[in-house]
């Protein structure tokens, strides 16, 4: 019984302590930074350093073997962070003054990157699901990007460079691919994918441009290039296979491509005389 009893007790230690094994460390230089950390669960890590002034961190983890990395170094720069699973991780890097980035990972190895280098830029990552990959990074001012994965191994990267840029990427499947690169001023992207294994590559250059991309189905394709003044781009595609090429440079140029059904194939060319 004796013995029984000390068993008991040893597992129950060794339960206890390997428990409580999460890691937090942070590191404030500066005045006023904030900084809240919460972990529930089995060998969760968090690293927050903030160089500066008002900087606010929050992060919680809860389940098991999370990573939570932030780095702000400027003003009242923000950044949320919640896990909730197994695995996810998530990298925040903010510099310059009042930029903000929430992240929320429901699942299991989701991966989260949010750069920001500037003013008042703002990030949003939102992943439920298994093996969803997300990628921000924003230099310049009041640029905005929102990336919603459901499922597993999506994709979004986001690349955005100047002012007041903005995108928003929803992806429902498994093995989307959305990537999204613009530089200037006022460019705008929107991309829904629904399906599997869609992929949709927008690169827009200069001034209220604007792209709006709609996918429904498998394997559908589409490229939009945008190098101008407010050229417009709507690309729709429900099927299989469906593949779809813009490349608009100039001013003012509008193009709509809508393709329903199997391994249809459109090339839109335009350019100013």
């Amino acid at each position: 019984m004796k013995k029984v009893v000390l068993s008991a007790m040893a597992l129950m230690f060794a339960t206890v302590g390997f428990a409580q094994f999460n890691d937090s460390d942070v590191l404030q230089i500066g005045v006023l930074n904030s900084s809240d950390v919460n972990q529930i669960g089995i060998s969760n890590t968090s690293d927050v350093f903030q160089l500066g002034l008002t900087n606010v961190s929050d992060v919680d983890q809860l389940g098991v073997l999370n990573i939570s990395d932030v780095d702000q170094r400027g003003r009242f720069n923000n950044s949320t962070v919640y896990q909730e699973g197994v695995l996810n991780i998530s990298e925040v890097d903010q510099r310059g003054r009042r930029n903000v980035s929430n992240v929320v990972q429901l699942g299991v190895e989701n991966n989260s990157d949010n750069y920001q280098q500037g003013r008042r830029n703002d990030a949003n990552v939102f992943q439920f699901g298994h093996e969803n990959e997300s990628d921000i990074s924003q230099f310049g001012r009041r640029n905005d990007a929102d990336a919603i994965q459901l499922g597993s191994h999506n994709t979004s990267n986001v690349l955005q460079e100047g002012r007041r840029n903005d995108t928003y990427a929803l992806q429902v499947g498994v093995g989307n691919d959305s990537d999204v690169h613009q530089f200037g001023r006022r460019n705008k992207s929107v991309s829904l994918q629904f399906g599997t294994d869609n992929g949709s590559y927008v690169d827009q250059h200069g001034f209220g441009n604007t792209s709006l991309v709609g996918q429904l189905g498998a394997d559908n394709m589409q490229w939009t290039e945008q190098y101008g003044v407010g050229n417009t781009s709507l690309v729709g595609q429900l099927g299989l296979g469906n593949i779809s090429k813009v490349h608009q440079d100039g001013l003012g140029h509008n193009s709509i491509v809508l393709q329903a059904g199997v391994l249809n194939n459109s090339n839109v060319v335009q350019h100013n005389l």
